[in-house]
């Protein structure tokens, strides 16, 4: 697959019965960069990130890639990855057939003896934390130009969460990635790009720290 340069989602709205989560949605994922969303509980971070993905169907929406429009990105090879904050694979899968199936090159990712220690390990032996680690790699690491991360610093220790940012920023010159996570500085230390959502409505910040206090999401 080509490489183009961008990952749009535009015009979006969803609605469950009458109330309304997302509406006049703009959102731009560029390639080699991290973009971030960032929100309260509730507000549909994780709805919009289905959508975008494919597996969430919305009132309107228009999902555009090479300013081609996309009915289910997932189903185009090679282009976009979901972390969702869900576990992503069965507990009986060990590390190494959970990275295999998705197309994952261990070679690649630099991850050396610690790889080595824990490769035959199932998912349900993992803590909760350590889990999510490896399966955000797993999808970080994948074969894909977008991944949609969400969540992934759930339930992580701070030394996990400073390795995962780590690796994040060594892959956004490969891929573009989506994140959202209610930890918001660590998010802002990666992110090139920061979105608030809002009221439904998505926002692009210019200066993150003094809008995201200015619109109420942090104290003053």
């Amino acid at each position: 697959m080509e490489h183009y340069g961008i990952l749009e989602a535009d015009s979006i709205e969803l609605s469950f019965e009458s109330r309304k989560i997302l509406q006049s949605i703009h959102l731009a994922i560029p390639l080699g960069a991290v973009t971030a969303i960032l929100g309260r509980n509730g507000g549909g971070k994780s709805c919009l990130l289905q959508i975008i993905f494919g597996t969430l169907e919305a009132t309107y929406k228009s999902i555009r890639w090479n300013k081609t429009y996309l009915k289910y990105p997932y189903r185009q090879k090679g282009l976009v990855q979901y972390l969702p904050q869900y576990p992503l694979v069965p507990s009986y899968l060990s590390l190494e057939q959970g990275f295999r199936m998705y197309g994952v090159k261990i070679e690649e990712t630099a991850l050396g003896e610690r790889w080595e220690q824990q490769k035959k390990k199932t998912f349900g032996e993992f803590s909760g934390g350590e889990r999510r680690f490896w399966e955000t790699l797993m999808v970080l690491f994948s074969p894909s130009q977008f991944v949609l991360l969400d969540e992934p610093f759930s339930h992580l220790s701070p030394l996990y969460v400073e390795e995962l940012k780590r690796l994040i920023q060594i892959q956004k010159h490969r891929k573009g990635i989506l994140i959202t996570d209610h930890l918001y500085r660590d998010v802002l230390e990666i992110a090139d790009r920061t979105y608030l959502l809002q009221n439904g409505t998505t926002y692009l910040l210019q200066n993150p720290l003094q809008e995201l206090k200015d619109r109420g999401y942090l104290a003053q």
